[in-house]
């Protein structure tokens, strides 16, 4: 009886991520080269994501989406004396300027910003998770992996923002330094670029 020979990359299915997150998306960044450095990230504890960036400088506060798209721009008073914390955070529990520790155990201060910022923020957030992405069944159950893990988000920004490393006739290898827990990670993806799907996908820290 002979063994069927497995099929190569380019015919392999597309298939949709349906499954559960098996860590927290929030453990996860990437900044684009267009987000300034100081910029502190934005943490939406509703939708358990990093959704864009804020940056205060003198009376200008200047919030960016996570493609370094400016959302608003808004005058502010001057930041008080106090060490700001790394992390905002924006959900129904928090608070302009109130600190906390968030459900990812790290510390945070609340987003002072209009509602109508917030709103963008996500708005902005939800189109960039309809662009299309799919897996083979390799790539699928490295993602169902919490050690393999990558969030959509992070994977659809690599794509767009990564070092593209090679491609051949159908498929592309892009490299990303994105972060784990504030942990400098590289990540390496190849992907079939004709319908937007991950072939594989690997991850390792990165000196700081």
């Amino acid at each position: 009886m002979s063994i069927p020979s497995p099929k190569p990359a380019c015919l392999e299915p597309a298939l949709p991520w349906t499954g559960r997150n098996p860590v927290s998306p929030g453990w996860f960044e990437m900044r684009c080269p267009r987000v300034p450095r100081d910029a502190r990230p934005v943490y939406d504890e509703d939708m358990d994501c990093v959704i864009g960036y804020h940056r205060r400088f003198a009376t200008v506060a200047s919030t960016y989406d996570l493609t370094g798209g400016v959302v608003t721009l808004d005058a502010c008073a001057d930041e008080d004396a106090r060490t700001p914390a790394s992390l905002l955070v924006a959900g129904a529990l928090w608070q302009p300027r109130v600190r906390g520790i968030t459900r990812l155990g790290a510390e945070g201060e609340g987003l002072a910003a209009p509602a109508t910022t917030l709103a963008r923020l996500r708005g902005r957030f939800i189109a960039l998770a309809r662009q299309p992405l799919h897996f083979t069944s390799t790539a699928l159950a490295d993602m169902r992996e919490p050690d393999r893990f990558v969030p959509l988000h992070i994977l659809r920004l690599a794509i767009r923002y990564g070092a593209r490393l090679a491609v051949v006739a159908d498929a592309a290898r892009l490299a990303a330094q994105i972060t784990r827990r504030g942990v400098p990670t590289a990540l390496e993806l190849t992907l079939r670029p004709r319908d937007h799907t991950v072939l594989c996908m690997r991850t390792w820290p990165i000196a700081g």
